[in-house]
């Protein structure tokens, strides 16, 4: 391939990379969200758990009202009979019909269970909540997912662009050592490496974009968009607007708010509430029943032409199980153990809060300074790069010096994008955690 159609594909890589930046659309975070708790697969199905599980947190679920029950059954028979009496008489039948007419209404409502009925409607009640928690849990987890990739979308674009501005800073350099060579004040090796550089900076700009449409496509999956669909974030990442609240009101926010704390708490006396119900098994079950039946025979054999019988029957019953080989105790304290053990749970995620807050001020802390000396060092190496441009068109340095100042810019230009990333993803963490995110962002 010859060094003008090399050149002139590094070309085409860089106007069909700004031509791809110009055509797609423009969305913010809060409109990824949005369609995210429209579209989002999973979503749904948490919201329709959240929904069962509202279904479900009734009086009835929990024992309190009666149950009624109707029965009926019709039966027809024929049959060939011989009766022989002791009189000495007997009395035959062929084909005989007969007929079996059974009909009932039931109630049974158990009215003492050792208040088992209470605890399980208080179970019903914080499964509910739990569900409702779960739901909510799972949006901020989903816009956490988002974020990330949205944050990690505008700091890949932004270093396409400084591949961008790397490849005109190339470009400039190869037509340089170009004019040098038709003038004769030039050579061939320097030429032949500017054209390298350039090739070089063009493979980078076409990884640059792959990976950002790598992460496009993640993000069409969480909205449930076509994997295709073009679109650019319309946000920046602007690191001077971050504010991180100190260690004691981060906690606090995180100790009130934290969805995480909030799921063992209520797990916890779910916890309690099987303790109850086990417990509730060792006292007497107290039921009352009551039934309404009618029932009507008709024969063409035996002693009865034809009877029917209707009417009340109602009633108590007490069961008392004096002793299951003391499986009862046994469950009893399985349950406390795993009340206790949500008790644990919840201690050790106000430990893991508590670390997690700390490491989040101390990594934001160095970040933010780490970010402020970079910022100084890149007006020193974009001066640097001005003067190196002057002395290379002069000749007083050759191209692999030019090189190094201009690695060293697009270096600390790096750094400096994916340093703002780091501390907007730490902003993000923090919302998460103190349950603030889905407030944050919409």
């Amino acid at each position: 391939m010859s060094l003008k159609k090399t050149i002139k594909i590094s070309w085409i890589i860089l106007l069909f990379c700004n031509f791809q930046g110009v055509a797609q659309n423009a969305l913010s975070l809060e409109d990824l969200v949005q369609k995210s708790l429209l579209e989002n697969y999973n979503l749904q199905i948490v919201r329709n758990n959240q929904e069962i599980a509202e279904n479900e947190n009734t009086y009835g679920n929990a024992g309190f009202l009666p149950s009624v029950d109707l029965s009926s059954s019709q039966s027809w028979s024929i049959e060939n009979s011989e009766l022989s009496f002791f009189n000495g008489e007997g009395r035959t039948g062929e084909n005989a019909r007969s007929t079996s007419l059974n009909a009932m209404v039931e109630t049974n409502w158990t009215v003492f269970d050792g208040f088992r009925m209470f605890a399980r409607k208080d179970q019903l009640g914080y499964l509910a909540q739990l569900g409702k928690l779960d739901t909510q849990y799972y949006i901020e987890q989903t816009i956490a997912d988002l974020a990330d990739l949205y944050f990690q979308m505008i700091t890949e674009q932004e270093l396409l662009n400084t591949l961008r501005q790397s490849i005109s800073i190339s470009s400039y350099r190869v037509n340089l050592e170009k004019e040098k060579r038709r003038l004769g004040a030039g050579n061939t090796l320097m030429y032949l490496q500017a054209v390298n550089d350039l090739n070089a900076d063009s493979v980078l700009l076409i990884r640059q974009k792959a990976l950002i449409d790598d992460i496009r496509i993640r993000i069409n999956r969480i909205i449930n968009e076509e994997p295709d669909e073009e679109f650019l974030p319309s946000e920046n990442i602007e690191p001077e607007n971050i504010t991180i609240d100190n260690r004691e009101t981060l906690l606090r926010k995180a100790m009130e708010n934290n969805f995480e704390l909030e799921q063992s708490r209520l797990q916890e006396l779910i916890a309690e509430t099987n303790v109850r119900i086990e417990k509730a098994m060792r006292y007497p079950q107290i039921n009352l029943f009551g039934n309404y039946a009618l029932r009507r025979q008709t024969s063409e054999t035996g002693f009865v032409e034809e009877s029917q019988n209707y009417g009340f029957q109602y009633g108590v019953s007490i069961r008392f199980n004096l002793f299951n080989g003391n499986q009862q105790n046994i469950s009893i304290q399985n349950r406390e153990k795993e009340k206790q053990n949500q008790q644990i749970r919840i201690d050790d995620t106000g430990a893991m809060l508590k670390s997690e807050i700390s490491r989040i001020i101390s990594q934001y802390e160095s970040k933010a300074l780490e970010l402020q000396l970079l910022e100084k060092n890149m007006q020193n190496a974009e001066r640097s790069l001005e003067i190196a441009r002057e002395q290379l068109s002069q000749g007083s340095i050759n191209g692999f010096e030019f090189r190094q100042n201009q690695l060293a810019v697009f270096q600390i230009q790096n750094q400096i994008i994916r340093l703002k990333y780091t501390l907007k993803i730490i902003e993000t963490d923090v919302k998460r955690l103190t349950g603030e995110l889905t407030g944050w962002v919409l």
